[in-house]
């Protein structure tokens, strides 16, 4: 008998073990003006009294709601004017007009399964009629919307974070316009810990199944139809802290998002609009599919081992329900399926199936690379869809001609059945002994590589890429430095060996200036005084590499900067020498290099060496003059950098693998870089024991090869 799974995340035994996480808790929870309640109704109707409104005040809120809301809000003694909404859930504009009357005070909107609202837009309409916002995130706690936490731009706003991790309780209120209270009472709750460590048993044996359902409530109605407000002043379990402090929030976002994906991909034909597709800053709390049968769906599914989710099926009492077929309808026809963080790939696969059935026969056609050359131009089509330069033609041929040499080509081009090149799988056999290992052309050299497709084809690439390690009969995968953020080590279903960071700053429209503003007012000094104090002391001029004849003279002078500063670990010897000198004029003829110099008084002291493609500047390496490092010439030249590169426009600039501390004083974001591994045969399985029982750091060398390094 398999497990039983739930749309409600379970609390991991293991919790209790981890180590807890550096840094802040995320947002909102170290902001002034959030307070704690056991349940966002609690911190609701704290909130709408903490910013002013009376009763008598109305408030627009949507026709499709859970109903707990309403009931929190009349509770206070204010009343709702429902609104419709589009066919996307947004509101719509001359719906709300219509709606407006003296006595409303605030448009409550919500951010629908953890899938952001356009809040900037309503942020606007509100304050162009003097409303308040109230944002309901209680599903969407750590989602994102135009690069800012989604619960930025309101005046009261609510999450669920038990909806998100494996608690017993906890909701937290933001308020902008003052201090609300918290809750005042508080305890262990000890039943609700077990009652979530129990769901996490559940998922993974059918005898605990069997075992727990004995003592288990009926949870199928409940949270459905169970409106009260209950202690508006009670405190959530004094045990969410502390299990806040073991459970890694971007950790949970990457595997939402990449279960949610691979559901997708299987169940695009079952799925409720409008969440036919994925935004970037979405962190999904459940997986919404729309039936014309929903009892008959809900019981399939329990007697498949899935709690499905009655989602939102009886509206508060107050609607007037006629009225609002749009609600009415979604109400008769969508189920929720589990998507969260704890699942594995095969609870994933078993949800799917309990869907649709049988997996359909492949529609993707994998053929071998044996060459690179007849393959360019639909190569570059699909590159130019990541926004990569490490995924180009251009960078894995030339790789290969200079790395791969003694070494086997296992790459493969992905197509599907209408003949178009939808991925392409750039591996190469790295040792036969005592693995047959398969890793990705580029690695050593580059970072967040990985199969080369567009973000909707990932988990096409990901089940192409586990077939092929099935053909090549491979002992292992090893991926250096994907991206954690693309999923691949959930797409993948492949265990993280190490992690490192990989820093980026996304402007988000904001130009240089703007970006400085948003910085300490030390910082801001820092970067303007020491350009101007070598504008003071010398001639300075920056230069860009656009000169074919004398491209190699400027590499020359990056590398003997870049020894300079490093030494016997300057990242351009040997081969990888070579390799630049070939790769970067190839890059500057296609418009993609990017190598400044800094001169002072006609001398280089310091350069810059990138690359920009697909509106993404990354910085690879740089070098300079020791004896010009009193003037911090790294730092401006830098700084410079990216002042060109936000004054063209580019939608990331990347500072590539490494934690520095240097790059987070620009960085606004974190991509993270991960090495990954997948085994593909019992001799690669025994390996990753092993491997985790040495720890990632010393992978493999008592097996007498190391190959993580």
């Amino acid at each position: 008998m398999s497990g039983r799974l739930s749309v409600w995340p379970p609390l991991p035994l293991d919790v209790y073990f981890r180590r807890p996480l550096r840094g802040d808790l995320p947002f909102p929870l170290t902001e002034t003006g959030c307070r704690l309640f056991a349940r966002g109704r609690q911190a609701l109707a704290h909130g709408v009294c903490a910013v002013g409104l009376r009763p008598g005040d109305e408030v627009l809120v949507p026709a499709y709601h859970h109903g707990s809301e309403i009931e929190a809000l009349m509770g206070v003694g204010l009343l709702p004017r429902f609104y419709e909404a589009t066919t996307t859930l947004e509101p719509d504009e001359q719906e709300l007009d219509a709606r407006l009357t003296a006595n409303v005070r605030a448009l409550h909107l919500t951010h629908y399964l953890g899938f952001p609202q356009d809040v900037d837009r309503w942020r606007r309409w509100c304050d162009e009629r003097s409303l308040l916002l109230l944002e309901d995130a209680a599903q969407a706690w750590l989602a994102t919307a135009a690069g800012a936490p989604v619960g930025s731009h309101g005046d009261v706003v609510i999450f669920c974070l038990y909806k998100t991790f494996g608690l017993p309780d906890g909701a937290a209120l933001l308020v902008r316009r003052g201090i609300a209270a918290g809750g005042t009472e508080s305890g262990l709750r000890a039943a609700k810990i077990a009652a979530r460590n129990a769901a996490w048993l559940q998922a993974r044996s059918g005898m605990a199944v069997a075992l727990i359902d004995r003592f288990r409530r009926d949870t199928s109605k409940g949270d459905e139809q169970e409106f009260a407000l209950g202690d508006p002043n009670l405190a959530p379990s004094s045990a969410v802290e502390f299990l806040l402090r073991r459970m890694p929030a971007e950790d949970a976002v990457r595997r939402r998002r990449a279960n949610y994906q691979l559901l997708l991909d299987d169940l695009e034909a079952h799925v409720a609009e409008p969440f036919a597709g994925l935004p970037s800053g979405a962190s999904p709390f459940a997986f919404p599919i729309k039936t014309d049968e929903k009892p008959k769906v809900l019981a399939k599914l329990y007697e498949q081992g899935i709690d499905g989710l009655n989602f939102w099926s009886i509206p508060h009492p107050s609607l007037p329900e006629k009225q609002y077929p749009r609600a009415a309808a979604l109400r008769q026809h969508v189920v929720g399926l589990p998507v969260h963080q704890e699942l594995t790939p095969r609870d994933v696969e078993r949800i799917a199936e309990a869907v649709r059935g049988p997996r359909p026969s492949a529609r993707v056609r994998s053929e071998a690379i044996t060459t690179f050359d007849g393959l360019r131009d639909e190569w570059t089509a699909v590159s130019e869809q990541t926004s990569n330069i490490f995924s180009t033609w251009e960078w894995n041929s030339i790789w290969w001609r200079h790395f791969g040499r003694g070494k086997r080509l296992a790459a493969r081009a992905c197509s599907l059945g209408d003949g178009r090149l939808a991925a392409i799988l750039p591996l190469y056999v790295s040792s036969e002994r005592p693995f047959r290992t398969l890793r990705l052309i580029g690695h050593r050299q580059a970072d967040h590589i990985g199969p080369i497709c567009a973000p909707s084809d990932r988990v096409l690439g990901a089940r192409a890429l586990r077939a092929a390690l099935n053909e090549e009969e491979a002992d292992l995968f090893i991926g250096d430095n994907v991206s954690a953020g693309d999923g691949w080590s959930t797409l993948l279903r492949a265990r993280v060996l190490s992690r490192t960071g990989s820093p980026v700053l996304r402007p988000n429209g904001m130009s240089w200036d703007e970006v400085l503003a948003s910085r300490s007012h030390n910082f801001r000094e820092q970067v303007r005084r020491r350009e101007r104090k070598l504008e003071r002391e010398h001639h300075l001029k920056f230069r860009l590499a656009d000169d074919p004849s004398r491209i190699q003279d400027d590499l020359s002078v990056l590398f003997s900067l870049h020894a300079a500063r490093w030494g016997d670990r300057s990242w351009f010897r040997g081969e990888a020498e070579r390799f630049h000198r070939e790769f970067a004029p190839c890059a500057l003829e296609r418009g993609w290099l990017r190598l400044w110099m800094l001169e002072l008084d006609g001398r280089p002291a310091a350069s810059w060496y990138g690359f920009r493609f697909g509106g993404t500047e990354s910085y690879y390496q740089a070098g300079r003059d020791p004896a010009a490092e009193r003037w911090s010439v790294g730092f401006v030249l830098l700084a410079h950098s990216i002042r060109e590169a936000l004054n063209d426009g580019v939608s990331e600039y990347r500072f590539l693998e490494g934690g520095e501390g240097y790059k987070y004083r620009f960085a606004n974001h974190d991509s993270a870089l991960e090495t990954i591994a997948l085994p593909g045969s019992p001799a690669g399985r025994t390996a990753l024991a092993a491997a985790r029982v040495l720890g990632s750091r010393r992978t493999f060398t008592a097996l007498g090869r190391r190959v993580t390094g």
